[in-house]
């Protein structure tokens, strides 16, 4: 097996029409995380936060900026071309403290920037400080009425699942390299995501 590149931030990787920024999220980027928060539709808030209007309170800002990078990791995207550098997306991890090697997962793109390979981005780059840190699997919760998420969830292979009110607990392995996952057109992007990745961090882009 080839060896993986050495995982360091920030990188710069193209996306389909924007260049992404992906770098820690620290609690300087308090406003920046407010503002994606603000542009996100109800859709979007109430797949990620499980309720239609997300806004956060002093509590919960801190807890989405201010990070200890070890056992909870939250990498943020911007968009590389804006002078402002914009918040695009964010994905985060949290450790199990009954074991580590799980960690509760989460993904978010402000709906201006989804379906271009932000979120495979994010989830790539996430995927890839979980493996080099110990983190084999990666739990998600998702309504269960979210079929086409979780269909797809299911088709990465290895999924456990809990349901609970409505709510499905699912946990699915942490991939290692671009080639691991399985060989359909539904994961084409995740592998190119895995690829852009690695080759950001190859050149040091």
């Amino acid at each position: 097996m080839s060896r993986l590149p050495p995982f360091r931030l920030p990188i710069v990787v193209e996306a389909r029409g924007v260049r992404v920024r992906i770098r820690p999220i620290t609690p300087a980027d308090r406003e920046r995380v407010l503002e994606g928060l603000r542009q996100i539709s109800n859709e979007t808030s109430y797949h990620r936060f499980f309720t239609p209007r997300f806004t956060p309170n002093e509590s919960q800002l801190r807890y989405l900026t201010d990070v200890d990078g070890e056992r909870h990791v939250a990498l943020g995207a911007v968009d590389a071309d804006n002078p402002s550098e914009p918040g695009i997306g964010a994905a985060r991890y949290v450790r199990l403290e009954e074991d580590p090697t799980v960690a509760e997962a989460a993904l978010l793109v402000i709906d201006r920037y989804q379906r271009h390979g932000v979120g495979a981005l994010l989830m790539a780059a996430l995927s890839r400080h979980a493996h080099d840190h110990g983190v084999r699997a990666f739990r998600a919760y998702v309504m269960q009425d979210n079929d086409e998420f979780l269909d797809y969830l299911r088709s990465l292979g290895d999924a456990r699942e809990r349901v609970h009110a409505g709510v499905v607990e699912i946990d699915l392995p942490v991939y290692t390299c671009a080639k691991d996952f399985p060989d359909s057109a539904a994961h084409d992007r995740l592998r190119w995501a895995w690829q852009a990745v690695n080759a950001a961090l190859e050149t040091g882009a």
